[in-house]
């Protein structure tokens, strides 16, 4: 038997979510709810990964690194769909579709998920450039984003009455979450997990449309998000822990391209097409996570070795280290980057 070992309650959820939305969208089973949690989880390490104690200027220039690490891979592949499969238009590549697409049909809003989680962060990035806004941050860290989460429940209530033709795949509407995720990482009392709790189940239902299976989405978004609140570990074991770990840190990589996998096997078994769907994911992460590791290592080589003013080669024994961000969401161990996703 394995040792008993624990789980950050947010590598559970990121991995659980990213095997529920993949098996939803198959389907294998019908189980939604996951990218709405994983929208509390990606508050909830934006707090713990990027509010650090560094100046503000180095706060924004790192989580304007973890924005590109989100973007480019998104772009990369979501190119080679709008190149090869139907269904897609300019505007997904640009990460636009929910601010200029036609949405004329459901694949346009394949990367809602995406498109939010990098506008909420371009937000938050001007937001934290502010001096008195950064200030403010620092001497009230739940207060700053618990005020932020009210203000957010006028977009999620669509107070302004903006035309939006998927509200709860929106990000104006889906901010409230993201915020409740920061403010659930700097809850240290009962008082403040209990106040998120209820604005939890006051605020969740209602946000998914009418229809068969919502009231389970809206309740597993419930269990998933008062999870994140109260349950910093969960019991696991040895094994378990590396496959969390694994889907969790591929987890936006699974998302960008189980779209494109799971069509080619779903008719023929939908079990191998999630074990397809997740395998291309980590795949694709494993991808990533090599050129990032490695391109930094390259810029610094041709910096040593590029001619200096007088035509001396400038040598060097000393980096400002990899430029990789802290990453978004928690880490596996690996000391791999990682992007706050599903």
């Amino acid at each position: 038997a394995g040792r008993r070992r624990v789980l950050e309650t947010g590598v559970a959820l990121r991995a659980v979510a990213i095997v529920l939305i993949a098996g939803s969208h198959i389907p294998l089973f019908l189980v939604q709810g996951g990218a709405h949690i994983l929208l509390g989880v990606a508050g909830y390490n934006f707090a713990r990964f990027h509010l650090t104690a560094a100046a503000r200027p180095e706060r924004v220039r790192r989580l304007g690194r973890s924005m590109a690490y989100i973007a480019v891979p998104s772009v990369v592949w979501i190119s080679g769909a709008v190149l090869f499969a139907d269904g897609y238009d300019p505007e997904n590549i640009l990460l636009l579709n929910s601010v200029i697409g036609t949405h004329e049909g459901r694949q346009e809003w394949h990367y809602w998920f995406v498109e939010s989680l990098l506008y909420i962060l371009v937000l938050l990035a001007a937001v934290l450039a502010v001096p008195a806004l950064d200030r403010a941050e620092r001497r009230f860290p739940f207060g700053f984003p618990l005020a932020l989460t009210a203000l957010a429940l006028v977009t999620r209530y669509n107070l302004p009455g903006f035309d939006l033709r998927a509200p709860h795949l929106t990000a104006v509407v889906v901010f409230w979450l993201f915020a409740l995720g920061w403010a659930a990482a700097r809850a240290g009392t009962a008082g403040r997990r209990l106040l998120l709790t209820a604005v939890v189940l006051a605020t969740v239902p209602g946000l998914f449309p009418e229809g068969d299976g919502q009231a389970l989405r809206t309740a597993v978004a419930m269990t998933g998000l008062t999870l994140l609140i109260w349950v910093r570990n969960l019991p696991s074991l040895g094994p378990l822990n590396r496959v969390a770990g694994l889907l969790a840190h591929s987890s936006l990589y699974i998302y960008l391209t189980h779209f494109q996998v799971y069509p080619l096997l779903k008719e023929h078994s939908p079990l191998l097409a999630l074990i397809a769907s997740l395998a291309v994911g980590v795949a694709y992460a494993t991808v990533v996570t090599q050129l990032t590791r490695r391109l930094p290592v390259l810029l610094r080589r041709r910096g040593r070795t590029a001619p200096a003013p007088g035509g001396q080669s400038r040598e060097s024994g000393e980096s400002e280290g990899s430029g990789q961000p802290r990453p978004l969401g928690p880490g596996t161990g690996t000391g791999r980057p990682e992007a706050s996703a599903p």
